[in-house]
């Protein structure tokens, strides 16, 4: 499985790369021909040319496409900064399965420099021989780990490139160039004064029974909008908050009531109030909005509430839970 990931890995670099300019992959190809980079036919060298080669029949590097290709395709192509960007994109990856190696088989960490760092742990993971590790010619891609040769593969997949490209070359184009950058999940992005939520949500008809709820909820992790304990929305007796937590959360569902201001938390069978985020300007909460007090939003306690669902903590931190019989 490690050695299926790795692989998998390994393509977005090399996909980077590929956003080089037109002059660039010229280059690639004149030191392939040169006899300038490796001789392993599953060097990165060979594998990013031969790629090159094989989408070059189509549509991709067309004179429409090259501007934009251009436009993102700025660093300085070398056999170096390849083999070093690939071994930097997968390190994050060899590091944290090493650690869950350690910690799964009681296998000893073992301990390198940075510059050996790449080579020793996929050596500790089964990805490569022990004593290329210690080659000085030794290239990451000595760690692929494929079931056909290397080139019949690449050829099948540019086919399948280079045919899509043919009616959609644009979109094609875009996914070869993009660099998506991952963040954590984060909860709904909330307004600063709670009378905003409050008069968008107050009258708000459901969308399911078109009725205006009486307790009002939103969902903080999609935006959903529901009711609590409406018996209009109830499905196989579960209520909607509790459904929506199941469908939406695997069972965990964080709700704002909007007609008390306050979050609860359904855990499974269970469920807790967590207390407000939205406080008056002497830091106060106001439960059920008696006190008729202008709310503001408290950024410490929505990143609070956050951390606990992202690390999953509700469980341990909240002390007073209790069964809400599928009725909310």
């Amino acid at each position: 499985m490690i050695k299926v990931l790795v692989n998998h890995k390994s393509r977005n670099p090399l996909r980077e790369n590929l956003s080089e300019t037109g002059r660039q992959h010229d280059i690639i190809r004149a030191d392939i021909s040169k006899g300038t980079m490796c001789n392993s036919d599953k060097s990165w060298e060979v594998l990013l040319s031969y790629i090159i080669c094989e989408l070059s029949k189509g549509r991709l590097y067309n004179a429409s496409n090259t501007g934009q290709v251009s436009m993102l395709g700025t660093n300085v192509w070398s056999p170096q900064s390849i083999e070093y960007s690939i071994q930097q994109f997968c390190l994050p990856f060899l590091r944290t399965t090493s650690l869950l190696q350690h910690h799964l088989f009681g296998d000893d960490l073992p301990s390198c420099q940075r510059t050996e760092e790449f080579g020793i742990l996929a050596s500790y993971l089964g990805l490569l021989l022990p004593y290329l590790q210690s080659n000085d010619e030794f290239c990451s891609s000595a760690c692929l780990d494929w079931p056909i040769a290397a080139l019949d593969l690449i050829s099948q997949w540019c086919l399948e490139v280079t045919t899509s490209a043919e009616s959609h070359s644009e979109q094609v184009t875009n996914l070869l160039v993009q660099d998506p950058q991952w963040s954590l999940p984060c909860l709904l992005q909330l307004p600063e004064n709670y009378n905003t939520i409050f008069q968008y949500y107050h009258r708000k008809a459901c969308v399911h029974c078109s009725k205006v709820p009486k307790d009002p909820a939103l969902c903080l992790v999609c935006g959903t909008f529901v009711c609590l304990k409406g018996q209009c929305c109830k499905q196989q007796s579960y209520c909607e908050c509790v459904l929506h937590s199941q469908n939406c959360g695997a069972g965990t569902g964080i709700f704002l009531l909007i007609n008390a201001s306050v979050i609860i938390i359904i855990r499974g069978h269970r469920f807790c109030l967590w207390g407000s985020v939205y406080l008056d300007t002497h830091g106060e909460e106001d439960r059920d909005l008696r006190r008729g007090k202008p709310l503001y939003l408290c950024s410490e306690r929505y990143k609070v509430l956050e951390q606990q669902w992202v690390t999953h903590t509700f469980d341990h931190i909240n002390k007073r839970w209790g069964p809400h019989y599928n009725g909310l």
